[in-house]
């Protein structure tokens, strides 16, 4: 009897036990359950740390690294563009005007290749934007010129005046004058990190006041010039700093006053119609802009 009623508790006991270790398991998976649940519910709510942000970086060395590499060798493209296209505008012998077409064929297809040696420019998106257009501008300039070579025959005069018709060439001076822009802006960029005053961008405005344009620093004017000659395809051999240094010297003596312009677009049109902005302006007056913040890059300092 007493055997039978020890294997009865016995056999209870090890019941007992056996549901304690199931619910004791049941509870636990019913917590795991119920945090994982927790966790997808407010999954959304967790914060990784931030890793570095290396795609929008506009330091001195990129800026003076691309004007070297790439804008450059496009400026030098564009001054040769500009005084070659006039020489053949004022010659009519047929013979030299079609070896002076031919010299800017072979010019812009040189250039091109220069601008394209270097592709660094990834972490920063107005640069490679600005690189780019270029290269289009480059290859754009050679279709140009060489449909117009099969006109060589007509007058210099006529050849650029065809020329200028052409959608190849008015789509060149569009990305020249887009990637122009691009290239203040990322400096305009670089500014705002060193000075927090200098606005990150510039917002272009049609009708910008004289007296407004006189409160902006050096690198604002710049910016907004190469976006008011983007907005009016006015492409010449100048830099945006040469037209800038022209209109201030027009504000400053007195001259944009006594001719009644109100509006920087007004003196702009002025000096583009009488083609009185070249290349050595800013050069010629960058001991008035001592105190500005601008980048070392050579065409501020040469």
């Amino acid at each position: 009897m007493n055997n039978k009623s020890t294997r009865s508790q016995l056999y209870f006991s090890l019941t007992f036990i056996f549901m304690l270790i199931l619910a004791v398991a049941a509870f636990f998976f019913g917590v795991k359950v119920g945090a994982d649940q927790m966790d997808a519910k407010y999954d959304y709510l967790k914060v990784s740390p931030a890793a570095p942000d290396f795609s929008d970086s506009y330091q001195q060395k990129d800026l003076v690294t691309f004007y070297h590499t790439v804008f450059l060798p496009y400026r030098e493209f564009k001054s040769e563009w500009v005084t070659q296209t006039d020489a053949i505008s004022r010659n009519e012998d047929a013979s030299k005007n079609k070896k002076l077409l031919k010299k800017l064929n072979s010019l812009a297809e040189e250039k091109y290749d220069e601008v394209m040696k270097d592709t660094m420019y990834t972490s920063s998106p107005l640069l490679q934007d600005a690189q780019m257009n270029l290269l289009k501008s480059l290859r754009l300039f050679g279709d140009a010129v060489s449909n117009q070579s099969a006109s060589s025959q007509k007058s210099g005069e006529h050849i650029i005046k065809e020329l200028h018709q052409e959608t190849y060439y008015k789509s060149a001076t569009k990305y020249g004058l887009l990637a122009q822009k691009n290239y203040y802006a990322a400096m305009l960029k670089w500014g705002a990190k060193i000075n927090p005053n200098i606005p990150e961008q510039y917002a272009y405005q049609k009708q910008l006041s004289l007296k407004e344009w006189d409160e902006y620093p050096l690198i604002v004017k710049n910016a907004a010039v190469s976006s008011i000659l983007l907005n009016n395809s006015m492409y010449g051999a100048y830099d945006p700093q040469d037209m800038t240094a022209k209109i201030d010297y027009m504000l400053n003596s007195g001259s944009a006053q006594s001719l009644k312009l109100t509006n920087v677009q007004s003196v702009i049109n002025l000096l583009n119609r009488t083609e009185a902005v070249k290349e050595s302006d800013f050069i010629e007056k960058k001991n008035l802009y001592k105190k500005e913040l601008l980048p070392q890059l050579p065409f501020f300092y040469e």
